[in-house]
């Protein structure tokens, strides 16, 4: 389980020697008989146990402790935290109201009552709550930390009012394609080596931040270790992310960290950006931002959003801002429309010349904040909005809009009904329409999240095909030295690239650089190219995406999978590609206990068998485990050949039959009847060989259409409704393929066809191999493993239990409780007239009886275990950038 960084006074009070409860009165209420030694011998374990995350165990040793004394407070406190570790919340609340019952003087039962008034969302409470533990115990770590969170100012005199220094602060700025920053020595060429930090841990949601400076100390020297420059955030995080900054730069000014800080908001009502009040949150956030880079913001607790007293001046390193979101271009389009026409801006610090309508509005926002900086602190740095190729000011003609795409497909008889997609060439924002006026002297950039796969324009405009860096063909690059021809005259910023290390695939790209489906050194390779490719185009640097996988994030091909949506911050769906784009990898399961593909045997075997033949013979299962974790289902299957030599592929192959639901339907018999069973099988793995493994599922609950059809067009139907499970008696499983292309029409009706792949194909090997390798038979243990991800078995929400299915025909994907899982193994000789060589369960004159198979199902949870680790990304990066150096200044 994940270290809990607020670690409760008891802990450390507990760990002194004089406080062990030894017939003492110490944690004792006050009036009644000091308790029996043992009691503070098991309250002292309770805590051991508690401080390595071993929760059931810390638990019975506060509860034998409680059984002991009944008025000993320590181990109901004790109690009372392992509740609240175990997300039990009402539960934790109980308990530490009777302890202050008992002695309202009791510091560590205020200091739980303050967290878990503040888990409930009861602000007012817990910051009386922590008021009163500073009262009791006026160094409590814990309270002090809430109260910074929640009551900002709590113990400290008002701010002296802001004195606007004389001396104008200028650290960084632009010259021609160029940054350069200030130092003792003058001005220097800079090149922006970058990383994107999102802080959702696994668990938490997007706006759950860490607020352990230490954790932030760490992950700033891990970024500086890899040669990384600049650290990009999104939004406001906790004050203790710029404590962590400003130490670090202070105490390393070698390998400093500059900031490049964002304004975050979503779209306004009816896509109307000038709508007052939305306008109006929004310049209130780039005022927070402003505040805090210069160490002055104080800012109260809202759902949502990091808050705090912000102290920590950082602006002696803070590069520049880029301001807004990726915006849809359905919004831009709407905007635009409604303020017709061409026009100007002409601000203090930016302006604009026939501009349309967003573009002006962009470049007031940015003069805006710029203003803000230069009234309060007299200050000023670059600023750039966010933008992407979707809206770039570029021409495409190989992406049509819907309507002319639809236009097309009519007048060669095609089906007009498209899978909803953004119009990604229909209007577009351009930073060349913007420039810095004489009071500027920081300038101006353009920045842009463009990753090498989307979109489709990417991939099929000939140009971009044709295309060449000095590694070899590459699309990619060709829209990189296009968008850098476009914008010669400002510094071009590549503010997000990269691709993941999932096992799933959303999209192809000509060259391989697809968004997913990259075992982690293959992404190490790739992101490293792309920084390559970056530096060569001529841009001003990039900032790669991203320093964690974030488990809460969503891709278009899974989303309608991931069910209830709010809960995928709870388990690490490996199919989703943006779950898997960290440098610094959140794995499930503890380090120390999970499965690995060729690693050690006794992992896999640590559930116990839930099957064990009697007699095993040559070339028959032997015995089946099974655990998981919040990736995975392992499965261990003991397996030898003949004459107990290891199993031969050869001739031999093993299929395992999977039964995720209603058990009485599914397919009830095995491909060329190898088997029948009164059990019905939703799904079937089938291991012919190292080269040859596959997961396929009953046709009607395969929530992705097949193949396109390439007689016609596919207008795009990645998806099958409803998910249904029938029964069936002919052996058939669907493929799992997926579409990840759609086909379309360029503007000139050129027509591109769909593309995919199988996502049920099983690569053989172990981890240390690849990171995608989903099956590996172990010789000397002679033992099969197998680890399957949870979507390959429709299952939406391991966390809850839930999984993908609707009984009756309709628009939206319904899910059901899991019950028991059943899981079927069997051997079987390969050839023209395959047949049956042994099975778990057991074979009744070659059949299965439904009342053999034993029930597997899985505990489910609220908070997630996990560990982490460096991906092979961080050494090629930590290299690449050692060989990347800044540009001459005006380049």
């Amino acid at each position: 389980m994940p270290r809990n960084p607020l670690q409760p006074q008891q802990i450390r009070r507990a760990l002194v020697v004089g406080i062990l409860l030894m017939g003492t009165q110490a944690g004792v209420a006050r009036g009644q008989q000091p308790c029996p030694r043992q009691a503070g011998t098991e309250v002292m374990a309770g805590w051991k146990a508690y401080r390595a995350d071993s929760l059931a165990i810390a638990e019975a040793h506060f509860a034998a402790a409680d059984g002991l004394c009944a008025h000993n407070l320590d181990a109901k406190t004790g109690l009372g935290f392992t509740a609240l570790r175990r997300n039990s919340i009402a539960r934790a609340d109980s308990i530490f109201h009777a302890v202050i019952a008992e002695d309202e003087r009791t510091a560590d039962a205020w200091s739980g009552l303050a967290l878990t008034a503040n888990r409930k969302g009861d602000s007012p409470a817990a910051i009386l709550a922590a008021r009163r533990v500073i009262a009791l115990a006026p160094g409590d770590s814990t309270a002090r930390s809430l109260l910074d969170r929640l009551d900002p100012g709590w113990n400290r005199k008002a701010r002296e009012p802001n004195t606007r220094p004389v001396r104008t602060q200028l650290v960084s700025r632009t010259r021609g394609s160029s940054f350069q920053v200030h130092s003792s020595a003058g001005w220097s060429p800079f090149y922006i080596k970058g990383i994107n930090l999102g802080a959702a841990l696994p668990g938490k949601y997007p706006s759950e931040f860490p607020t352990d400076s230490a954790l932030y100390d760490r992950w700033l020297r891990l970024m500086a270790g890899m040669n990384a420059n600049t650290v990009r955030l999104y939004t406001i995080l906790p004050p203790e992310f710029y404590r962590a900054l400003r130490g670090w730069n202070l105490a390393h000014p070698a390998s400093r960290i500059w900031l490049v800080h964002g304004v975050w908001t979503e779209l306004p009502p009816e896509h109307d950006f000038d709508d007052a009040g939305w306008k109006s949150g929004f310049r209130e956030e780039m005022a927070r931002v402003v505040d805090l880079v210069h160490g002055a913001a104080d800012i109260r607790p809202q759902p949502g959003h990091a808050s705090g007293r912000y102290d920590a001046d950082v602006s002696p390193w803070t590069l520049a801002y880029i301001i807004g979101r990726e915006w849809e271009p359905f919004a831009v389009k709407a905007f635009d429309e409604k303020h017709p026409g061409s026009g100007s801006y002409r601000g203090r610090y930016l302006a604009t010349v026939n501009a349309p309508a967003l573009d002006r509005w962009m470049a007031e926002q940015c003069d805006y904040l710029l203003s803000r900086e230069m009234d309060r602190f007299n200050a000023i740095r670059p600023i750039a909005y966010t933008n992407w190729p979707t809206l770039d000011p570029l021409a495409h003609p190989t992406e049509s809009t819907t309507d002319e795409e639809a236009s097309w497909r009519r007048k060669l008889g095609q089906p007009a009904n498209l899978t909803r997609e953004y119009d990604n060439d229909a209007t577009g924002l351009d930073p060349n329409l913007v420039h810095p006026t004489a009071a500027n002297p920081a300038g101006w950039f353009a920045s842009y999240h463009a990753y090498p796969y989307y979109p489709d324009f990417l991939l099929n405009d000939p140009g971009y095909n044709r295309a060449r860096s000095s590694e070899g063909r590459s699309n990619y690059f060709g829209y990189l030295a296009s968008l850098k021809r476009h914008h010669a005259r400002i510094p071009l910023v590549i503010a997000e690239y990269g691709v993941p290390s999932s096992r799933g695939t959303a999209h192809l790209q000509p060259q391989g650089f697809d968004h997913g489906g990259h075992d982690e050194r293959e992404m190490a390779r790739i992101d490293a190219r792309l920084t390559r490719e970056i530096r060569e185009s001529g841009a001003a640097g990039g900032i790669l995406f991203a320093w964690l996988d974030e488990w809460f994030k969503k891709n278009w091909v899974v989303i309608d999978f991931e069910i209830p949506l709010d809960n995928t911050r709870l388990w690490h769906n490996v199919m989703d590609a943006e779950q898997n784009y960290g440098i610094l990898g959140q794995y499930a399961g503890r380090a120390e206990e999970t499965p690995r593909l060729g690693g050690d045997p006794s992992r896999w075997k640590a559930p116990g068998p839930i099957y064990r033949a009697s007699s095993p013979q040559n070339r028959q299962p032997g015995s089946l485990a099974i655990s998981h974790d919040a990736s995975y289902i392992y499965l261990a299957v003991t397996l030898t050949g003949n004459a107990g030599r290891p199993f031969s592929w050869d001739s031999a192959g093993l299929m395992i039959a999977i039964d995720t639901y209603l058990p009485d339907e599914g397919q009830h018999s095995l491909p060329r009847s190898l088997v029948t069973s009164d059990l019905g099988f939703e799904f079937l793995i089938d291991l012919r060989g190292p080269r040859d493994g596959e997961i396929r599922v009953l046709p009607e609950y395969n929530p992705y259409g097949g193949p396109p059809d390439s007689t016609r067009d596919d207008a795009g139907m990645f998806y099958h409704r409803p998910i249904t499970i029938t029964d069936h008696h002919d052996g058939a499983f669907d493929s799992m393929y997926v579409g990840t292309n759609r086909a379309r029409f360029g503007r000139d009706g050129q027509f591109f066809p769909a593309s995919g792949m199988n996502r049920g194909r099983l690569r053989f090997g172990t981890d240390s191999a690849s990171t995608l390798s989903d099956w590996y038979y172990d010789e000397q243990a002679q033992l099969l493993e197998v680890r399957l991800p949870w979507a390959l078995l429709n299952v939406s929400d391991p966390s809850t239990g839930t999984l993908l299915y609707e009984k009756t025909r309709s628009d939206v994907i319904g899910t059901a409780a899991a019950r028991d899982f059943h899981f079927g193994v069997l051997t079987y000789l390969k050839g023209p007239e395959p047949r049956a060589l042994g099975a778990l369960p057991a074979l009744i004159n070659g059949r299965w009886s439904a009342s053999s198979f034993l029930p597997w199902t899985w505990s489910h949870w609220d908070t997630p275990e996990f560990h982490e680790r460096l991906k092979p990304v961080y050494n090629a990066m930590k290299k690449t950038w050692a060989d990347t150096v800044a540009p001459r200044t005006g380049q």
